[in-house]
């Protein structure tokens, strides 16, 4: 696995329609701008990733701006996650600047740098609403996870998603009922949220790993006080990401227990289904 591949680009089934579509209905140059600018946003995230280190198995090119595929993200803090995600919608700054420069060149005219501006804009805004797996709904993420544990967060974040793009998909059908192209790209994201909505135990398991094999404590520690009677599931699902905890058990005397220590005994395999008390004194 390279760090940065920088020419290990897929495309989307569904972006292939839209390049289709381009080319059928005779829109080969706003095809061709859609194409660059989905690319440059998406490279936007990846460098960023890279600088901190993260690692960047592939660029996978979406109709709305693509998905890096990234390792890393699961331990890293919350300024890096912020700093990789705005990475993408930055670029949206300085292209219309590029495309204006570009019409000192004989390749390039004014009808070309008016549509690039448009589908720029177009793209950014787009890319900004609260709805995952976009930008927006990304950053809506990330606050959710500064505000809950990681678990509610998740939930939060695509009940949230739902209920935005069931809006929009209402707008869509009321405003635009015959454009194919975005009936596609909101058909790809409801698809998204369902897949995301059944990955989230594995994504809880990761964050948990990552968790415990965190070896610089977190400014905030969290001191979680449940009943004796409480699972050890019930338990990991209060922990927060950016956030290290001491879990205090009601009514017993004796030194909180590390966040790690019972995610440790979870993984052993030995606790599933017992109360906390029962695994502290199972020890």
């Amino acid at each position: 696995m390279i760090r940065f591949p920088l020419l290990n680009i897929k495309i989307h089934p569904v972006f292939w329609l839209v390049i289709a579509a381009g080319a059928v209905t005779g829109h080969l140059w706003e095809t061709g701008i859609a194409f660059f600018l989905v690319l440059i946003h998406e490279y936007g995230h990846a460098i960023a990733a890279y600088r901190f280190g993260w690692t960047v198995r592939e660029i996978e090119l979406l109709p709305f701006g693509g998905v890096a595929q990234l390792d890393g993200e699961e331990g890293a803090a919350f300024s890096q996650e912020c700093a990789v995600l705005l990475a993408g919608p930055l670029q949206h700054v300085w292209l219309p600047f590029f495309s204006l420069a570009m019409t000192l060149t004989p390749f390039w005219n004014h009808a070309q740098h008016q549509i690039f501006l448009e589908q720029n804009l177009a793209l950014l805004l787009f890319n900004l609403l609260p709805i995952w797996p976009l930008d927006g709904g990304r950053l809506l993420h990330l606050y959710f996870q500064k505000r809950y544990p990681y678990k509610a967060a998740y939930k939060k974040m695509l009940l949230f998603s739902m209920i935005a793009i069931t809006f929009f998909i209402v707008l869509l059908f009321f405003i635009f009922p015959f454009s194919i192209n975005l009936w596609l790209v909101f058909s790809f994201i409801v698809i998204s949220l369902y897949k995301e909505r059944q990955v989230l135990s594995y994504r809880f398991i990761r964050f948990l790993m990552a968790l415990s094999r965190r070896r610089t404590p977190e400014l905030t520690v969290r001191k979680l006080v449940v009943p004796p009677e409480m699972p050890v599931s019930s338990v990991l699902a209060l922990f927060y990401k950016y956030s290290d905890h001491r879990i205090i058990i009601e009514g017993r005397c004796g030194p909180a227990i590390e966040d790690k220590r019972l995610i440790r005994q979870f993984f052993s395999g030995r606790f599933e289904g017992k109360t906390v008390e029962e695994s502290l004194l199972s020890e």
